[in-house]
């Protein structure tokens, strides 16, 4: 958990964010992470929790929506993301975080 409250704190850092932020590590069932925009609650999925890649870009994931105050997946939401973190980067991410919550999950992908 310290390492999820270090990566959390850079990350706060590179947004130039002061709020506070609490995180949360529980099984989700078709969710990899979401965030509380009222009790400002990062919610990890533990299965994925143990991967720093997975747990970096999640935390963006999350703050983009925060910082950006919006659901959607949105143009302005991944020129943000993509600034941080680079376009290839965020869609390498998303493809292995998919094909683990799809294993996960046990569903079968014919087309990877």
């Amino acid at each position: 958990m310290e390492k999820v409250k270090a990566i959390l704190e850079a990350t706060k850092m590179d947004f130039e964010m002061h709020d506070n932020f609490k995180i949360r590590i529980k099984r989700l069932k078709t969710k990899a992470a979401s965030i509380s925009f009222g009790t400002r609650v990062i919610r990890l999925n533990k299965e994925l929790a143990n991967d720093p890649e997975f747990v970096t870009y999640l935390i963006y994931h999350e703050l983009a929506h925060y910082k950006l105050h919006t659901r959607f997946h949105s143009y302005k939401f991944y020129k943000l993301l993509n600034s941080k973190l680079g376009e290839e980067k965020v869609k390498a991410i998303e493809r292995k975080i998919t094909r683990k919550m799809s294993e996960i999950n046990h569903i079968s992908r014919p087309f990877d």
